[in-house]
C-alpha cells in the first residue's frame, strides 16, 4: 500500500474494520445505544444541575448547554476516526506492535484503523443532534461567518482531543502503562470541558489553556460565539484563534509519537 495515499489507505482499512464490527448486529445496536446513553447521562446531569442552581459561574442553561453540545460534537470528531488509539497500550504490552512495524503501512495509520469503535456512532448522533438543538436555542445571532467559525471550532476541538491521546500513545512506548493517565485525561475532558472553565479559578484555568489544553475544545470558541469574552482572562484575539489549537496540538502529539517510536522494545526481546 506504499503507493496509495494516506487518505485512501485510511478509508480501505477503516472500512474493513467497520465491516468486521457489523457482523454482529445485536452487538452493533446495543453498543450504539450504550454510546447515546453514556453521553446522555452527562447531558441529563447538566439539566438537573442547572435546574437546581440556575447558573454556573454566571452562565445560564442555554449557554452551558451550547458549550456542552460543542464538547460532545468535538468528542465525536475524535472518537469516530481516531477512537482506536485507546487500544495502543494493549497492543504494545501484548507485543502485537511487532506485526505493526513489519507491515509497509504507517504505524499511526494502523493504530487508528485497528478496530472501529461502534460506540462512537452513538456519540456522534447525540453530539451533533445536541449541537443543532442547543445551537438553535443559544443566545447567538447566527450568520454564515459564525456558522463557519462553529464548524472550524468543532473540528479544532476534535483535533485537540486527538492530539492529547496521540501524546499518550507515544508515551506508551516508554512507560509500562499509560492506562491511568489516559483514563484521567478522558474523564477530565468528559466531565469538565463542557462547563465554564473559569469557575475553577485563574490558576487552574491557565493550566487548561496550556499544560492540558482542554479549554480549546469547546469553552473558548463558545465564549466568542456567545459574546462572553469579557469573562475570560485572555486577549480576545487568542480566544478567537482557538480553532487553530487543534492542528497545533495534533502536530505536537504526532511529533512526540514519532520521536518515541524508536524506543519501543518488544516484550519478546
Amino acid at each position: 500500500m506504499a503507493d496509495v495515499s494516506w487518505v485512501r489507505q485510511y478509508v480501505i482499512l477503516q472500512r474493513a474494520a467497520l465491516r468486521a464490527q457489523l457482523q454482529y448486529r445485536v452487538n452493533f445496536w446495543t453498543t450504539l445505544m450504550g454510546g447515546v446513553a453514556y453521553q446522555g447521562t452527562q447531558l441529563l446531569f447538566l439539566g438537573v444541575l442547572l435546574g437546581k442552581f440556575g447558573l454556573i459561574a454566571g452562565w445560564g442553561f442555554r449557554e452551558v448547554a451550547f458549550v456542552f453540545a460543542m464538547r460532545l460534537a468535538s468528542h465525536a470528531l475524535y472518537v469516530v476516526p481516531f477512537g482506536s488509539l485507546r487500544l495502543t497500550d494493549l497492543i504494545v504490552r501484548d507485543g502485537e506492535f511487532d506485526r505493526v512495524l513489519l507491515r509497509p503501512v504507517n504505524p499511526f495509520l494502523q493504530l487508528i484503523t485497528r478496530q472501529f469503535p461502534l460506540m462512537s456512532i452513538g456519540d456522534a448522533l447525540l453530539g451533533f443532534g445536541a449541537l443543532i438543538v442547543f445551537g438553535w436555542q443559544a443566545p447567538v445571532e447566527w450568520s454564515v461567518a459564525k456558522v463557519g467559525y462553529l464548524l472550524l471550532a468543532v473540528i479544532g476541538g476534535g483535533l485537540v482531543e486527538t492530539g492529547i491521546q496521540t501524546f499518550f500513545c507515544g508515551l506508551s512506548f516508554v512507560a509500562a502503562s499509560t492506562f491511568s493517565l489516559r483514563i484521567f485525561a478522558d474523564n477530565s475532558i468528559t466531565q469538565f470541558s463542557g462547563y465554564p472553565l473559569t469557575m475553577f479559578g485563574r490558576g487552574v484555568f491557565y493550566g487548561f489553556c496550556s499544560v492540558f489544553p482542554m479549554a480549546f475544545i469547546a469553552f473558548l470558541p463558545a465564549s466568542l460565539l456567545l459574546g462572553r469574552t469579557e469573562d475570560i482572562p485572555l486577549p480576545v484575539w487568542l480566544i478567537a484563534a482557538a480553532p487553530v489549537a487543534g492542528p497545533v496540538v495534533l502536530a505536537l502529539g504526532y511529533a512526540f509519537f514519532i520521536r518515541m517510536l524508536p524506543r519501543y522494545a518488544s516484550p519478546g526481546s
